[in-house]
């Protein structure tokens, strides 16, 4: 492994820490600031699945967007290898709790968070391949990754204040949906 390809691992690494340490925290920011409505954009305001999907993006995104970057990388292109990690990470995270759920007939806190760490590290592995391929971030390529990047951070705006009456966006515990009522 080149010390490029290691450096991009290594980047991709810490941000895999600090989406976990964040993360964590923004799971209980929102009922700690006494609900205040503008933290309900990046912290959890129930227990569905999409209000945790949150708790990854956003502090994938900050990191991407400003963390030091590894010599030779561009921001650009750091932003564009999220569009389809976050995106993986996501996907992982309802993939994985719905199946073991299905299968348990219930949730288990240990493997929740085990869950959410190992979407977190395929994520930023799937980032960290990408980067490293460096080539590969041109063109369509390198929009669609920004275009992709752009709808998640839409769809999270939007459908934290607007959730569908899907189950991915309903509190398996009361049935309730979107910000609590004061």
């Amino acid at each position: 492994m080149s010390s490029s390809t290691r450096s991009i691992f290594l980047f991709e690494l810490g941000g895999a820490v600090f989406m976990v340490v964040v993360g964590s925290a923004l799971h209980f920011l929102f009922e700690f600031a006494g609900g205040w409505p503008p933290l309900a954009l990046i912290a959890a305001v129930n227990e569905s699945i999409w209000e945790h999907l949150k708790l990854a993006f956003w502090p994938g995104l900050f990191w991407a967007a400003t963390a030091p970057l590894p010599a030779g990388l561009r921001r650009r292109d750091v932003l564009a290898v999220k569009g389809p990690g976050l995106l993986i990470t996501a996907v992982l995270i309802v993939v994985v709790f719905t199946a073991y759920v299905t299968i348990l007939g219930h949730n288990v806190l240990a493997l929740d968070i085990g869950t959410f760490v190992a979407a977190i590290l395929i994520g930023q592995t799937l980032s960290a391949a990408l980067l490293a391929q460096g080539a590969f971030l041109r063109g369509i390529v390198l929009r669609a990754g920004l275009g992709l990047l752009g709808l998640q951070i839409l769809a999270y705006s939007l459908f934290t204040f607007l959730p569908p009456d899907h189950w991915l966006f309903i509190e398996a515990s009361s049935g309730l949906r979107g910000i609590p009522a004061p």
